[in-house]
């Protein structure tokens, strides 16, 4: 009796001190549990990185591109407001603001952008071929726009469209004299006085681990109908339609291969020359300068490979293939092809990168960008 009464007692203190390491335990996970939700996944961070350049058109121009990231516990959804001003010596300026918030437990994500300008411009005509105009303007312009979306699950998210825009132009007494030509080559819309208002719908099905950088195999897709029309206000009845895809495929250490299909149309009897589609620029087909093809429809494949190099910096090589043409009498002169290669360096832990790229196209051109955001 007395060795079972001892070897219960045994039990019991055998039972008690597993019962202390458990609740120990469970104690040390709580704990670590709570210093990972008080410890965000992206602290608060900022960068501004000044801009200075020359060209033909503005004579000097200085200016700063930046942002500011809130702190956030999720990678793939940060707020935060971004946005660049530009200044030149010949009383030239532009704005760009892009903010993005996320509301009530990520269930809510507000987007847009406000876009204020008074700076040159190119016209090179409308259409595929090797331009033969090129006529210089000064655009007035305003474009603002409020996104919201609903999430129904972490990736999937329903939205609509709100905006508002208006341009005029400034046109040299040499321009001026042109454009009785120009508006009966390529019609009248876009250079008298016009605004715009349009309304849309937006879908988006987004799993990327991260927005700016994404690093693990992830795929990206968006399609948005816009209706501007004369019954609400608009100058002109045009309809836009966008389809943006995108995949991350992680391959080697660090290094991910990305790839984009980019498909725009703008359809109305009149449609501004400015609202149309267009191919160059820093984002899309880069080797191109911006509007120097232009038509209602275009589309386009891009690629790129990314390779990190050491600490923060980072390497890409990229290559992208597509064209502009009219949708009612579709024909291709000749495919725009550009490729280039550029270095990267990360600015934050929300994974933005300062991007300074070099690219050429197969007509002969070189550009050079610097941005603050990937091209996709």
């Amino acid at each position: 009796m007395r060795r079972f009464f001892l070897l219960f007692i045994g039990i019991i203190c055998v039972m008690e001190s597993a019962l202390s390491v458990e609740k120990a335990d469970s104690l040390a996970i709580a704990t670590e549990m709570l210093q990972q939700l008080s410890s965000p996944a992206v602290k608060r961070s900022w960068f501004a990185v000044p801009i200075g350049f020359y060209q033909e058109e503005t004579s000097v121009g200085f200016g700063a591109t930046g942002g500011y990231y809130f702190k956030s516990h999720d990678l793939s959804k940060i707020s935060s407001i971004s946005g660049s001003i530009i200044y030149t010596l010949n009383n030239q300026a532009k704005i760009n603001i892009n903010p993005r918030f996320y509301f009530f437990n990520n269930k809510m994500y507000l987007t847009g952008n406000v876009n204020l300008r008074h700076y040159p411009d190119h016209f090179y005509g409308i259409g595929n071929t090797p331009p033969t105009d090129d006529m210089l303007y000064t655009a007035q312009n305003f474009a603002i726009n409020a996104q919201p979306f609903y999430l129904f699950n972490p990736n999937v998210m329903l939205g609509l469209y709100v905006g508002v825009r208006g341009e005029r132009l400034l046109l040299s007494d040499s321009v001026a004299n042109l454009r009785p030509y120009v508006e009966e080559k390529y019609g009248a819309a876009g250079w008298d006085p016009y605004f715009m208002l349009g309304l849309g719908v937006q879908f988006a099905y987004d799993t990327r681990d991260n927005g700016f950088y994404p690093q693990k195999f992830s795929n990206f897709l968006k399609f948005s109908a816009i209706t501007y029309q004369q019954a609400l206000g608009s100058t002109y009845s045009v309809t836009a339609f966008t389809l943006d895809f995108r995949q991350y495929i992680p391959t080697w250490v660090g290094q991910v291969f990305a790839w984009q299909v980019y498909c725009d149309m703008r359809l109305g009897k009149e449609v501004p020359f400015q609202m149309l589609p267009t191919l160059g620029g820093s984002d899309q087909i880069r080797g191109f300068r911006e509007r120097k093809y232009t038509d209602n429809t275009m589309f386009m494949v891009q690629a790129e490979y990314r390779i990190p190099i050491w600490a923060r910096l980072k390497a890409a090589v990229f290559c992208s293939v597509g064209d502009v043409f009219d949708v009612y009498n579709p024909s291709i002169h000749k495919i725009k092809v550009g490729y280039g290669a550029g270095l990267r360096f990360r600015l934050n832990d929300a994974r933005v990168h300062l991007r300074l790229d070099v690219a050429g196209n197969n007509d002969g051109e070189v550009k050079f960008y610097i941005t603050a955001t990937e091209a996709f």
